[in-house]
């Protein structure tokens, strides 16, 4: 199908990617610098990990990433949408401000925004606000609604701008679901032993200590990379988890061990932020930065709920004017700013999980990860431009990040902890990265002088919510970097036994010259049946199905399934094995589109009745014109197109009813990758 859209509106596509990809520059310094276009470029990398904050909680209303606004939320329970949560028997509630009149930073409620107080985030608590994916537990989970408040631009301008200048990744997940001490084992050594052969497993908060692995920090040593932790060991907030293992705990006076990774800055002004930002400024003008830096903040400035994010904030900031002393050394560094968890604050996007039986996934027969989405911005001269990265990533790709980095320079550290369905489905963040077009120097940033300090947020503010409605997320897009899966899905086919028996065959591949990684996908019933949702991982070129029983005992005929996949990937099958449709077969697939050459979806649309049927193609977004109908004979298919990177940025959302069955409609959502920059959807 050959349909209308302007030149234009692709030439403004093509414009929006160039600007935020921005041409090689060398503002504010790095003109003297060697650069190869790779990344061997990046001399330094430098891991800020910062304390519980969800994404949803920091960036739900931050424009171009999977937030508020998001068209492919899962439904929960009742019909109603994730973001529609459970609050007691009779009532429900949705996420809200903390600062509802954004009324600025000297006003009480601004300085109730800051201090929203801490929630519970063991590995009971976690796992039951997941509900084993279905994500509707979150009030009665956590103990209550403040779970569900979230802050703005204007509670937290100086995140807000670091995402705007530089890369922010919308599908990053911590490691567990559970606790600050799990997730930050993940984070230094890929694991937390869940079968207990040395010291574990360390799968909840407080239990961590004794630890005998190997951790990543000791592979760097191993291979020569030079590599420091930068603490005040008095005041760390129990954050540097190369104390839980018995080889640092115990390292001799002296040893490598003992002093890069259990020593401190030296005292300079009297406050711990000021002194690791002054022993970081140090080595920057000494030319002693290592080459790889693990930075822990003091409590104060930990972000931990107490801890503000204004404290955060400046503190960071401080990390980053120390690394720019040197323009040069910031100009060839990397900062990667993440955090362990998400406290107990709310996220509406299901971790990705592994099946049943996984190695290494389980412990006690439950699912240990991957965690709810946390914040990760990357801040480099390969990261400028306000870009969204949405592959799925978690603390273990970090360490990846590393392995392959120590490879580039010569200097190979492995990671042999990560579980093999980890590297798997998390990618190893040099999608991240444009080492060919780096843009230098550092931009205007918010000022952050102003701190509030631990005694203002204690007691506890308590605030509740003063409205419920769903949350406005700022419009516009930004530039996305490509992905490397290429998810689909269909209703493959129905199938009938005898004593009633029906069954829905769903099929799940990962298509086409993108998918160089795996990808993962979870079915969902929303209706008509218990259970699940159900875990897949389908490898490059691959492909899984699966039935879903929907006769005797599972609703006698109708069903209602979704299947979810990577970046806001979607589809949802409803109807009645017992009436017309089931003789109607939708299959949607991707393949260039005849009229422009790039790629497309495409609908074989199939009619094994005895009569001819109309089906009916209608956009639910990103497209104004339609719908369209097709009207197949007995007997008969018909196929046709729809151009998605030509006209809409790669995104498509349609859904396909039938003249002959009203029960009956199919959606698909998603977005077609073509190893190119695109545009956020």
């Amino acid at each position: 199908m050959s349909l209308s859209a302007s030149a234009a509106a692709s030439a403004a596509v093509a414009g929006s990617v160039a600007g935020g990809a921005a041409s090689a520059s060398a503002a504010g310094g790095g003109a003297g610098l060697g650069s190869t276009g790779t990344i061997t470029d990046a001399r330094h990398i430098v891991i800020l990990m910062q304390e519980n904050r969800s994404f949803d909680h920091y960036f739900g209303t931050l424009k171009g990433v999977r937030g508020f606004a998001d068209r492919s939320a899962i439904q929960i329970a009742g019909g109603y949408s994730v973001f529609n949560q459970p609050n007691g028997l009779f009532s429900r509630q949705y996420p809200w401000a903390f600062n509802p009149a954004n009324s600025g930073p000297s006003s009480g409620a601004e300085i109730k925004a800051q201090c929203n107080g801490d929630l519970s985030h063991a590995w009971s608590d976690q796992h039951k606000a997941w509900n084993g994916g279905k994500m509707d537990s979150w009030v009665s989970a956590k103990g209550t609604v403040r779970t569900l408040g979230y802050l703005q631009r204007s509670d937290i301008p100086f995140h807000y701008a670091l995402a705007d200048n530089w890369t922010i990744c919308d599908a990053y997940f911590c490691s567990v679901l559970s606790a600050t001490g799990p997730n930050r084992t993940y984070h230094w050594s890929g694991m937390i032993d869940p079968a207990g052969s040395a010291g574990g497993p360390a799968y909840d908060g407080g239990d961590e200590k004794g630890l005998r692995w190997q951790t990543y920090a000791e592979a760097l040593e191993n291979a020569g990379v030079s590599w420091k932790v930068y603490q005040n060991a008095a005041d760390n907030f129990g954050d540097n988890a190369l104390a839980y293992f018995s080889q640092f705990a115990n390292a001799p006076a002296g040893s490598a061990l003992a002093v890069k990774g259990m020593g401190s800055v030296p005292k300079a002004t009297g406050r711990t932020p000021d002194d690791i930002a002054a022993a970081i400024k140090a080595d920057v003008l000494g030319g002693t930065l290592p080459q790889v830096s693990w930075i822990v903040a003091d409590q104060q400035s930990s972000e931990h709920p107490y801890a503000t994010p204004e404290d955060g904030a400046h503190f960071v900031h401080m990390v980053m004017d120390a690394l720019n002393a040197d323009p040069d050394v910031f100009n060839s560094t990397i900062l990667l700013l993440n955090y362990d968890e998400n406290d107990g604050f709310f996220d509406h996007v299901p971790p990705p999980t592994a099946p049943a039986g996984t190695p290494g996934e389980f412990y006690n027969g439950t699912n240990i990860g991957l965690g709810f989405r946390v914040p990760l911005i990357a801040i480099s001269p390969w990261s400028r431009g306000g870009w969204v990265n949405s592959e799925v990533f978690d603390h273990t790709s970090v360490l990846r990040f590393l392995e392959q980095w120590t490879a580039a320079i010569g200097a190979p550290a492995k990671c042999a902890n990560i579980s093999d369905w980890r590297r798997k489905v998390c990618g190893d963040l040099t999608g991240v990265f444009d080492f060919a077009n780096p843009v230098y120097g550092m931009p205007a940033l918010p000022d952050t002088s102003q701190t509030i300090g631990l005694a203002t947020c204690g007691p506890q503010f308590n605030p509740s919510p003063s409205n419920n409605a769903l949350p406005l997320q700022e419009p516009g897009s930004r530039p996305a970097r490509a992905l490397p899966y290429q998810p689909n899905a269909n209703l493959d086919h129905l199938e009938f036994g005898s004593g009633g028996v029906m069954k829905v065959w769903l099929k799940m591949a990962n298509e086409g010259a993108a998918a160089v990684n795996s990808a993962h996908f979870a079915a969902y019933a929303n209706a008509y049946r218990s259970g699940g949702p159900w875990q897949y991982t389908v490898d490059p070129g691959g492909n899984q199905s699966d039935f879903f029983n929907c006769g005797t005992n599972f609703g006698n005929g109708p069903y209602d399934l979704s299947v979810t996949g990577p970046n806001r990937f979607l589809r949802r099958f409803k109807g009645d094995a017992t009436k017309p449709g089931k003789s109607v077969t939708v299959t949607a697939s991707y393949a260039d589109a005849p009229d422009t050459g790039l790629p497309a979806i495409w609908f074989k649309l199939d009619n094994a009745g005895s009569a001819p049927v109309t089906f009916t193609v209608a956009p639910n977004a990103y497209r104004t014109d339609g719908p369209w109908t097709y009207t197949v004979p007995a007997g008969g298919s018909t196929s046709d197109y729809f151009n998605a990177v030509a006209y809409t940025n790669g995104w498509y959302d349609l859904t396909v009813t039938v003249s002959s069955d009203p029960t009956f409609s199919q959606r698909f959502s998603g977005h077609l990758e073509t190893g190119t920059p695109s545009v956020s959807g």
